[in-house]
């Protein structure tokens, strides 16, 4: 739909702005002001407040609580409906309504007195022209974007008064509709290895889904693919990984270890200086499950000053090393606001002989929102032979390569 120039008449003056609409429409002007009687909602913060998350007048955040911490919290809502594979929870005596799904609370809506007051003019006043305004034959939609949230303001039309105000995340919402199961395989594992692999899968893929707002392994259904590797940074096959994707003009995600990049800073800047993630993978290497809490954080901590030292930034992402994470670790990791990354296509370039295995995984098992796990050790030579044979792969069926923040919705750095 073309976007049109659509008039908006305020107190004091007229605005033009263009907005994708279906017709026309009339936003009456009026007074900034609320009925006497009734309680002002402060829209002041509005913006900020959507930009975390939450919305005035509501004790709640998007990502902060499941629906079963507030149930626990709130008692049982008193209605509960579906709609479009998510649920919607209303609490008549708060006047909120509630959507999540399996990746958690994807919408808050406030249908109190206070914004039922609310005018067009009002918020107009309050938060200036949004972003994109959606019209019905007896509703308008007033949407701010703030980031990874939107901020709405439903009106009826008719009276000019809100129906709710609502914070929503599109991107929460999808992730629980679209998960993708792990896929990649290699004649050269012997079967007890293949079996081994298997059975973490189906696990790993389990966890994921009881976990959702702290761990990934895929984005939501776009055509894009986030390519990672692991284990570097070395100054060899790092380096050549960084020249093709540099010629491809593409982004990738180096998952590095600490202890490696503290033996090359070098290649560790230029990877962030070429506009690549930089993420966590450890400081060296070894299976944390088997460690104590103080080593697992002397793991992960230790590695991100390594990294800060050099681009200045800690990293907020993080891949637990041979992928082992367990109920235990990951509150650990997500307490400090660090989400765990794992992948949906194993390449198997650890295993297999040769870069068309490499390529061939790809191929066969590529999908929207895949997370792509690669290498970039010394170890690895065929994986820098295999990466622009990939690369024509998926820009010729037009796939975006995309960083990790981007495609999750996660932050890439701690603040």
């Amino acid at each position: 739909m073309k976007a049109k120039w659509v008039c908006i008449c305020l107190v004091g003056g007229l605005c033009i702005l263009p907005i994708r609409m279906a017709m026309s429409i009339d936003i009456p002007a009026g007074e900034a002001t609320i009925s006497v009687g009734v309680k002002k909602l402060d829209l002041s913060h509005s913006l900020v407040l959507a930009e975390k998350g939450g919305m005035a007048g509501v004790p709640l955040r998007l990502g902060d609580l499941s629906i079963e911490q507030i149930v626990k919290s709130w008692g049982e809502p008193s209605e509960t409906s579906f709609e479009d594979g998510s649920y919607y929870a209303f609490y008549s005596s708060r006047q909120i309504t509630i959507g999540y799904n399996r990746a958690g609370v994807f919408e808050l809506r406030n249908e109190a007195p206070e914004v039922q007051e609310l005018s067009t003019s009002v918020v107009l006043a309050e938060l200036g022209l949004p972003a994109e305004i959606r019209q019905t034959k007896w509703e308008t939609t007033f949407i701010y974007r703030t980031g990874k949230h939107e901020l709405s303001i439903l009106f009826d039309q008719e009276k000019d008064r809100a129906l709710y105000q609502s914070v929503y995340s599109s991107k929460l919402k999808e992730r629980g509709e679209y998960f993708l199961k792990i896929k990649g395989d290699s004649s050269a594992l012997t079967e007890p290895a293949q079996n081994g692999m298997n059975k973490w899968r189906k696990e790993m893929e389990a966890f994921i889904q009881q976990n959702p707002l702290s761990i990934s392994s895929n984005g939501l259904n776009r055509k894009q693919v986030a390519l990672t590797f692991n284990d570097g940074p070395d100054q060899r096959v790092t380096e050549e990984i960084l020249d093709i994707l540099d010629e491809y003009n593409v982004q990738a995600n180096f998952f590095f270890l600490g202890s490696q990049a503290a033996a090359y800073p070098q290649i560790v800047q230029e990877a962030y200086d070429n506009g690549h993630l930089i993420a966590n993978h450890s400081y060296d290497h070894v299976p944390l499950a088997n460690l104590t809490d103080e080593q697992i954080h002397n793991q992960i901590d230790e590695s991100a000053r390594e990294i800060k030292a050099i681009i200045g930034k800690a990293p907020a992402i993080f891949r637990p090393p041979y992928g082992e994470i367990n109920g235990k670790m990951l509150p650990m990791l997500s307490e400090n606001g660090t989400h765990t990354v794992i992948w949906s296509v194993d390449t198997l370039d650890w295993s297999v002989q040769t870069a068309d295995e490499i390529t061939g995984n790809v191929r066969r098992y590529v999908r929207g929102g895949d997370i792509i796990l690669m290498h970039s050790n010394a170890q690895q030579k065929k994986t820098a032979e295999a990466l622009p044979k990939i690369l024509d792969y998926l820009l010729s069926s037009g796939y975006e390569m995309v960083k990790l923040d981007d495609m999750l919705g996660v932050d890439a750095y701690e603040d």
